[in-house]
Parts: structure tokens; sequence; C-alpha cells
């Protein structure tokens, strides 16, 4: 099976609710380890990542060894860039063993195409949203970044991930429909499924020929997706009487 997670944001919050958080993970990670052929974390595991020459943000311990286990026993994990956790490098591909995208990231799997991406910047009018994306990717800039010690970074970048994510949030009825229509448009293209995250709000929806999904958040609604025998879910580790199953999304569409 695959399991597809986004947004846990991992490093923000009382020191309880990480602890909350970090415990579910490993909990549904656990769950699924036994039929669990890959990984894919679609952005933003972490609120805030980066990796200086010689040091390594401690708080993340726990789960840097978690993921390496899953690599140790067989299973593939997918890392794909988001817009809190863009600085991956490689740490996280040579000692933790993660395979790294920058953008959106394709792959078939059983004769069905999917096509994954954090979605930051997706929306049409958030322009300064892209620019700002472009200074923060720059090769250069992040190497300037390296200079500032990590206590002050780790400070400066809370301060303005705390922006992004209250940005992200209240722009969700606004933006939704713009998620929507770019998984059309991929799934017109050939995809079979389209998975997204950022916008924080889980979602499970027929499309034409293909299912687009939001992986939601592992904050709030604690949500991830799952692939198994053909079939795509939309899961809530809080209550696991509560999903959205892709063959009652196709039977609705044939019954209209």
């Amino acid at each position: 099976m695959l399991l597809f997670i986004s947004d846990s944001h991992l490093g923000i919050g009382t020191s309880q609710a990480q602890t909350e958080r970090i415990e579910k993970l490993f909990a549904c990670l656990d769950h699924y380890r036994g039929n669990l052929e890959r990984l894919y974390i679609i952005g933003d595991l972490f609120d805030f990542w980066f990796e200086w020459r010689h040091v390594i943000l401690k708080r993340y311990f726990r789960v840097l060894c978690k993921l390496r286990g899953l690599i140790d026993q067989g299973i593939e994990v997918h890392y794909l860039a988001g817009n809190h956790d863009f600085a991956l490098g490689q740490f996280l591909q040579d000692e933790i063993g993660a395979e790294i995208h920058q953008d959106a990231f394709q792959f078939e799997f059983n004769g069905k195409k999917f096509y994954l991406l954090h979605g930051d910047g997706l929306a049409p009018d958030d322009w300064g949203y892209r620019f700002l994306k472009r200074i923060f990717r720059n090769r250069l800039n992040q190497k300037l970044f390296t200079f500032i010690h990590p206590d002050y970074g780790l400070t400066l970048a809370h301060t303005s991930s705390h922006t992004s994510r209250n940005h992200t949030m209240r722009r969700w009825d606004v933006d939704g429909w713009a998620y929507r229509a770019e998984a059309e448009r991929l799934i017109r293209r050939g995809s079979d499924y389209v998975l997204f995250g950022h916008t924080h709000e889980p979602l499970l929806m027929g499309l034409d020929s293909g299912i687009y999904v939001n992986t939601g958040d592992w904050m709030r609604y604690f949500s991830y997706a799952t692939y198994e025998n053909g079939n795509m879910k939309l899961m809530y580790w809080d209550h696991p009487g509560l999903y959205r199953n892709e063959s009652e999304v196709r039977n609705c569409a044939v019954a209209k």
C-alpha cells in the first residue's frame, strides 16, 4: 500500500501538543508498516527545516530516527518540499535515505499515474508568495542563511512561518477552487490521481476520470490518504470510522 501525509508542522505549539502529534504519527506509521510499500510526505512535515554544515535541529531527532527505521525495513520514503521545509538537503538524502523531490513528483504504480505537489503558490492571485518562493529557494540565499547562528535562524524562521501558516489557512475559502481547477487540468492531461497538501483542508473528490485528494493536515484533522488494492481513501486517525472512499465517490458520479 501507499501512504500519503502532509502538513504536520512539527516544531510548533506547546511541548505537549508536539508530543501528541508525534505519538499519533508514530502510531499511524506502525499500524500500516506491515503492508506499507511507500510513504509520501507531501511537504511541511517540519514547520522549519534547514541543514547547516554541521548542525541538525535536535527537536526532530525522534522523527528522523523513525523515518530511517522505515527505510531500513525496506519502505521507500519520498519527501516533497513544502513552503516551510523547502531547504531539503543532503542529510535527509544521504543519512536518512529519503528520496527528495524539490517540486512536483509524478510516478506510476500498478498502471495508475500519480501527480504529487505540496501546492504552495498554486492560486493565481498569490503572486506575492510566488515571488518570495523564488527568493527563499535560491541556492545563494540559502548559502547566506548558513552564516546565521542556528538559534537566531530558528527564531527568524518561526516568525516567518507563523505568518505564512495563518495566511494559508485563512485563504482556503478563497483559493480552494484554484486547487480543484489545477487538479482537473492535470487529470485531463493523463493523471489518474492528483494529491496536494498546503491548504490544511482534507478533501477527496472525483474529477472527470480521476481523483483529487488533499491530504489536509496532521495538526487539527490528523488526516492522511492511503492507496491499496486500487482504491484511494481519505482517512482520519482520530476517527477511524470517518473516511472518504474513492469507490463511493466514483459510484456517486456514475449514479448522477
